[in-house]
C-alpha cells in the first residue's frame, strides 16, 4: 500500500487493513465469522472516534468517490469487516450465555 494515499492518522491500521480489507463480501464475511473472539475484539476496537471521523471524511471525499485508489478500496472493505465483526462478536458473546 502506498502510505501517501492514506491519511497519516490511519497509517497504524495498515496491518489490519491488509488482513481484513478483502474485496469479496463472502470471503470477508467467512473470515470474520471464523475468527476467534480475541481477533474480533481487536478488529472491533481498532477504530477510535477520532479515527472514525478521519475515515468518514476520507471515504466520503468527492475526489475519492470519483476515482477511488487501491488504498481507499482496501480501507472501505476493512470498514465493512469492522462493522460486521462488531455484530458477530456481540452474537458470540450472547451465545455464551445460552
Amino acid at each position: 500500500m502506498n502510505k501517501s494515499n492514506i491519511p497519516k492518522s490511519l497509517h497504524h491500521l495498515i496491518p489490519l487493513v491488509n488482513k481484513w480489507g478483502i474485496s469479496d463480501d463472502s470471503e470477508r464475511d467467512i473470515l470474520v465469522e471464523n475468527s476467534k473472539i480475541f481477533e474480533l475484539k481487536e478488529l472491533s476496537e481498532s477504530i477510535s472516534d477520532a479515527n472514525a471521523d478521519t475515515l468518514d471524511e476520507w471515504l466520503y471525499a468527492p475526489p475519492m468517490l470519483e476515482n477511488p485508489s487501491f488504498e481507499y478500496i482496501k480501507y472501505s472493505n476493512f470498514f465493512m469487516a469492522f462493522e460486521y465483526a462488531r455484530v458477530v462478536l456481540k452474537n458470540k458473546r450472547c451465545s455464551d450465555f445460552l
